[in-house]
């Protein structure tokens, strides 16, 4: 199993060019890839919807998009009838496995009067695996400030650890009171294997990241198999005016159990879609 993180800056490399075909060369191949940074009708990108845009360039595969706010992108017809939009930036998760039920969450967000913030969040998925489910959380953090990211973990760390014991999007009996909630389906498992992805903003040096893994008792795919490299980068621009995050922020992290299936992992320092690099990681499951 392949799986990939990958911050695509909503397609725009360090050119200046948005070209979403080349973001999604870059994870084309993995059985399970996590984006972030991805919009829908923002002027930046050209007022597109992205995941319908990527779910058109990657057809193989199932997936869910989350995001953590929805502003007003509506307009006007000529005839003066409304054309409904809204403005959303979030994370995709793709998978050639069905993603069985998925749940966004909110994280903490600080409010910097000098500096544009805004609302992040996580998607929890449910992907049918093979041999067994995994869930699946595909996270983005703030980039502003370590005291903002160390509440961000401590959110994250509390819905992570909680959720086997809560059970599935929904559980317990079908119906209430003779209604039918199920859909006539079972309701969908909340397994104990986990693979955790996305852009941390935090390198494995600070105290953020050092508290993401106490807390909830992750593993560092990385780690595993090169921990003399465990600072290279997954930047490709490592700071600029308003953000000077550097280091290795993107990470990909599993519940202890899957450690002994950890291969590889890997940096793509080719890939040009994004200010960010993929990283990725290869697990072997029997």
């Amino acid at each position: 199993m392949k799986i990939i993180s990958y911050n695509i800056q909503f397609g725009r490399g360090l050119d200046g060019v948005v070209d979403l075909v080349r973001s999604c060369e870059a994870v084309r191949g993995a059985d399970i890839i996590c984006l972030q940074e991805v919009d829908q009708h923002w002027r930046r990108s050209g007022d597109t919807d992205q995941p319908a845009e990527i779910a058109g360039l990657l057809p193989t595969y199932h997936w869910v998009y989350g995001s953590s706010f929805d502003v007003d992108a509506s307009a006007r017809s000529a005839h003066g009838a409304v054309i409904h939009r809204r403005r959303r930036h979030g994370n995709l998760v793709l998978s050639r496995w069905p993603i069985l039920s998925s749940r966004c969450f909110n994280l903490p967000k600080q409010d910097y009067t000098d500096k544009f913030n805004m609302q992040m969040g996580f998607i929890e998925c449910v992907v049918a695996a093979e041999p067994e489910p995994l869930r699946v959380y595909n996270y983005h953090a703030g980039y502003l400030g370590s005291a903002e990211r160390l509440e961000q973990v401590r959110t994250f760390a509390s819905v992570f650890t909680r959720s086997p014991a809560e059970g599935g999007a929904w559980s317990g009996k079908r119906d209430i009171d003779g209604d039918d909630w199920s859909n006539r389906r079972d309701f969908p498992p909340m397994p104990a294997s986990a693979i955790v992805c996305g852009d941390f903003n935090a390198a494995p040096d600070t105290e953020e990241y050092r508290l993401l893994l106490d807390s909830t008792g992750l593993v560092d795919c990385w780690a595993q198999v090169d921990s003399a490299d465990l600072a290279a980068s997954t930047l490709r621009k490592e700071t600029s005016d308003d953000i000077r995050i550097t280091g290795k922020v993107d990470h990909i992290l599993v519940t202890t159990n899957l450690v002994p299936a950890v291969r590889e992992a890997a940096i793509d320092r080719d890939a040009d879609g994004s200010d960010h690099r993929p990283v990725s990681v290869r697990l072997e499951l029997s």
